[in-house]
């Protein structure tokens, strides 16, 4: 985020916002894209960057029993997170937790190869 004078997260959440719209399709709910959030957060001193959260983890946490999951952490839990430590990622830590986990569920659901770990040592027999 430094290296890149906080163009990355913008990147990076722009991404999580496109596929929780492919993990989500078909309950009639839409997340907003994460550009058009975050300039509306700014117009708004970023009261709407919480409503976003919390739409993001409501809809995941609604979809998540369709693959066999359930979230404890609720959107409301979600933003108190993201204002008592504001100047700590715990918010988005839940939300990438929740959205991988997601993520893996939507994989074995539509029988998917999950992605190889780049960093796991490949031991040959």
């Amino acid at each position: 985020s430094v290296i890149t004078f906080g163009i990355y997260p913008i990147v990076y959440w722009h991404k999580i916002s496109k596929d929780v719209e492919i993990l989500c399709e078909g309950d009639g709910r839409k997340t907003m894209k994460y550009m058009p959030s975050f300039i509306l957060s700014l117009a708004t001193i970023f009261v709407y960057g919480f409503v976003w959260k919390y739409q993001l983890a409501e809809r995941m946490n609604f979809n998540a029993e369709r693959y066999g999951l359930k979230f404890s952490e609720s959107g409301a839990l979600v933003v108190v997170l993201a204002i008592v430590f504001a100047f700590f990622p715990v918010s988005q830590c839940v939300l990438v937790k929740n959205f991988n986990k997601m993520a893996v569920a939507y994989n074995e659901y539509n029988g998917l190869e999950a992605p190889k770990d780049a960093f796991a040592d490949e031991v040959e027999a």
